[in-house]
């Protein structure tokens, strides 16, 4: 009998056992979750992160905002003559020069300070310039060459985004 209750008892002491060991482990799960849930709340209340919604930019917004980085700047009209081919030629034409918005001022400060030295070099160029060159379509030699010469007075070849000539007319001097 001695045997029996013995079985008994140790019947008895393995659920309990059982019993023990599932409320140390839900103690621990549910210590490990509040930390968990501390350790979030803590940091969100910390950085508060606000959702960021991605936009999407059409093409033509895109393109308002390059036109609105950009800044065109007029440049003194130029009287220029050319008699390389045997007859006079005057030229009067409107040179204007498209910049980034943040560098107006200084470009706008050289130009003022230099003025004569640019227009000193734009009529070389004109002078110096073949017919061929001043007939173009798109007058793209006397840009790039106009470009050259303010890139070099400025300075600075990356300042100038595009060198524009809205106004060109060239007329024979004996008229």
């Amino acid at each position: 009998m001695a045997d029996e209750a013995a079985n008994v008892e140790a019947q008895d002491a393995q659920p309990a056992q059982g019993k023990k060991k599932l409320k140390t482990m839900l103690m621990i799960a549910g210590i490990l979750a509040l930390e968990g849930g501390g350790i979030f709340f803590a940091t969100k209340m910390v950085y508060k992160t606000e959702p960021v919604k991605a936009e999407q930019i059409s093409d033509q917004q895109e393109h308002m905002q390059r036109v609105k980085d950009q800044v065109e700047i007029a440049l003194p009209e130029l009287n220029a003559y050319n008699k390389r081919d045997g007859r006079l030629f005057l030229y009067n034409m409107q040179v204007t020069i498209r910049v980034q918005s943040d560098q107006k001022e200084q470009v706008e400060e050289v130009i003022k300070l230099r003025e004569s030295t640019i227009m000193d070099r734009f009529n070389t160029v004109i002078r110096g310039a073949d017919m061929k060159f001043l007939n173009e379509p798109e007058l793209q030699t006397i840009r790039r060459q106009l470009q050259h010469e303010l890139e070099d007075v400025l300075g600075d070849d990356q300042v100038i985004e595009e060198l524009l000539i809205p106004k060109f007319f060239q007329s024979p001097a004996n008229v």
